[in-house]
C-alpha cells in the first residue's frame, strides 16, 4: 500500500519531466543536431544539461518525507492524509525509506529513459557507445543520489513548496563551490557530472561516486532522525 500510495503521489511530476525530455529530443531532432567541431569534446553540453534536469527532476520527486503531498502541486502544511499515514501500523523508518526510494527509483529510470531518447538521434549514434551510455547513466544516478538524499533530508524540515526552492538554491550554491573553491576531485560531484563524466575524461569517477553514496547514507541517517522526534 505504501509503495501504491507514494507512485500516486509522483505519477504526475514523473509523467511531465519525461514528457519534457520527450519534447526536448523530438524538438532537437526536428531542427538537426549538429555534429561538434574537429578537436572539440563531443556532446560536451549534454552532461551539464543532464545535470540541471537532474537536479530539478531530485527537486520534484524527492517528495516530502513522511508528509503526504497533493500529486501535482506544492502546499503548505499538512496533507489531510498525514495523520492517518502516522496512525498506520508501520514505522517512520519504513514510511521515509519506501517513499525516498520510490522517487530515486523513478529518477534512474527516467535518466536512463533520457539518455536512450538522446541515443535515438542518429547523429548522436556515431559519438556514443552503448558502452558510454550506461558508464554515463550510472555516474548521473549515483553521483546525483546525494543531491537526492539532502532534498529528502529538507523534506523532513520544510513544506514541500520550500523544499523545491531549498533543494535548488542549494544545488546551485554547491555548482558555484564547485566552480570556485577547487574541490579535491574525490569530493566534487559536480565536476564528476558535468566537467568529468565518462562521455569526456573516459573513465569512471569511482571515489567521486563512492563519497556521494556515502554523502547520501549520512543524509538519509539525518532525514530519519528528524522525522523520528518531529511531532507532527
Amino acid at each position: 500500500m505504501l509503495w501504491h500510495k507514494g507512485w500516486l503521489e509522483t505519477r504526475f511530476r514523473l509523467l511531465f519531466l519525461l514528457g519534457f525530455a520527450v519534447f526536448l529530443v523530438v524538438f532537437l531532432h526536428s531542427v538537426g543536431v549538429k555534429p561538434p567541431p574537429p578537436g572539440s569534446p563531443p556532446l560536451s553540453g549534454l552532461p551539464i544539461m543532464l545535470t540541471s534536469f537532474t537536479a530539478v527532476a531530485y527537486a520534484m520527486l524527492a517528495g516530502a518525507g513522511i508528509n503526504t503531498q497533493p500529486a501535482f502541486q506544492a502546499a503548505k502544511g499538512l496533507h489531510g492524509s498525514t495523520l492517518f499515514t502516522l496512525s498506520l501500523p508501520v514505522s517512520r523508518f519504513r514510511l521515509l525509506l519506501i517513499r525516498a526510494s520510490i522517487g530515486w527509483i523513478e529518477m534512474s529510470c527516467l535518466i536512463g529513459a533520457r539518455l536512450g531518447l538522446w541515443f535515438a538521434i542518429p547523429m548522436m549514434q556515431g559519438i556514443m557507445k552503448a558502452g558510454e551510455i550506461f558508464e554515463f547513466a550510472g555516474t548521473m544516478v549515483f553521483c546525483g543520489s546525494g543531491f537526492y538524499f539532502l532534498s529528502v533530508l529538507l523534506g523532513t524540515l520544510l513544506d514541500d513548496q520550500w523544499r523545491i526552492w531549498g533543494s535548488m538554491i542549494a544545488f546551485g550554491a554547491i555548482q558555484l563551490a564547485s566552480s570556485y573553491l577547487h574541490l579535491p576531485a574525490s569530493m566534487d560531484i559536480v565536476r564528476a557530472m558535468e566537467a568529468a563524466p565518462p562521455l569526456i575524461a573516459h573513465t569512471m569517477p569511482w571515489t567521486t561516486m563512492a563519497f556521494s553514496v556515502g554523502l547520501a547514507a549520512i543524509l538519509f541517517c539525518a532525514a530519519l532522525k528528524i522525522a523520528r522526534t518531529r511531532e507532527y
